[in-house]
């Protein structure tokens, strides 16, 4: 996006930006000649060639081995990739009516990106819920969200584990009464009566869970941009797969042994999805 705001700006490719890109995507000269002789029908935009030898050199074994649309899924959706793409939409708008003196690094760009204005936002055709999931990002630094959102994650996957356990078994099993009362000190005498409560007890233990455990993210703020990341995330998908047919196996044994959590985590994320065929 910073490649292609100078680009469209300048109306070409500047020789400092060559050497600039050629720096950081060693080879990247070299490659646009080759496609261009491969590819003699390509658009005459250097933006074009650079997002082709990203593709091939940065993800080509998501590519090769077909998943490279999984990552484009949740990577469209970050607000942090929303908000840059409202920032690169602004710097275009901007820089065509007056071209700068001189242009921001990459780095001086990526920073100015993180705290635009509101303004940028608002310029930006987006839905509102998201313009306000990205202007509640902009409250914390990116290394605390993501640290955050890893967080959240772990415990939705603790609840899973437990959920079997707490909404089917009338005495728990001990080893999860045992890490319920560890991890979770309070919620089960807190919960004592669930039976009168119309909501599902694992509905009930994340939300115990996110008022203890996610205090400083809900103060300030920001908590449902942790939620909504957590949402999209193939890590909480591959839980959820993996717990349905957990649940299904376990049932069908109700005498087995309840797994230890560390356990059935590691089998969790170890889980690949089969569709079936035919």
């Amino acid at each position: 996006m910073w490649v292609r705001a100078i680009e469209e700006a300048e109306g070409e490719f500047p020789e400092w930006l060559a050497e600039v890109v050629d720096r950081r995507c060693r080879g990247f000269l070299k490659f646009v000649v080759q496609y261009k002789m491969d590819h003699p029908e390509s658009p005459p935009f250097f933006w074009y060639y650079l997002e082709r030898w990203i593709d091939k050199h940065i993800f080509g074994k998501a590519w090769s081995e077909g998943w490279m649309n999984a990552v484009g899924y949740y990577a469209v959706r970050d607000p942090a990739s929303i908000r840059n793409n409202a920032y690169w939409e602004h710097c275009e708008r901007e820089w065509k009516i007056s071209k700068p003196a001189f242009y921001p690094g990459f780095w001086e760009w990526r920073k100015a990106s993180e705290h635009c204005s509101a303004r940028v936002l608002d310029e930006c055709e987006m839905p509102p819920e998201k313009r306000e999931l990205v202007k509640l990002s902009q409250q914390v630094g990116p290394r605390v969200l993501r640290d955050t959102i890893d967080q959240y994650l772990d415990w939705q996957m603790f609840a899973y584990w437990a959920r079997s356990a707490i909404e089917f078994c009338d005495l728990l099993p001990t080893v999860v009464r045992r890490e319920l009362q560890r991890r979770c000190h309070g919620f089960l005498q807190s919960d004592s009566d669930s039976k009168q409560r119309p909501d599902s007890r694992f509905n009930r233990l994340m939300a115990w869970i996110e008022d203890h455990e996610f205090v400083k993210a809900k103060e300030q703020g920001w908590f449902n941009v942790v939620v909504y990341q957590a949402s999209l995330h193939p890590r909480q998908a591959r839980v959820v797969d993996y717990w349905r047919e957990w649940q299904a196996q376990w049932s069908e044994r109700s005498l087995a042994a309840y797994p230890r959590f560390k356990e059935w985590k590691a089998a969790a994320d170890n889980f690949i999805f089969a569709p079936k065929v035919g």
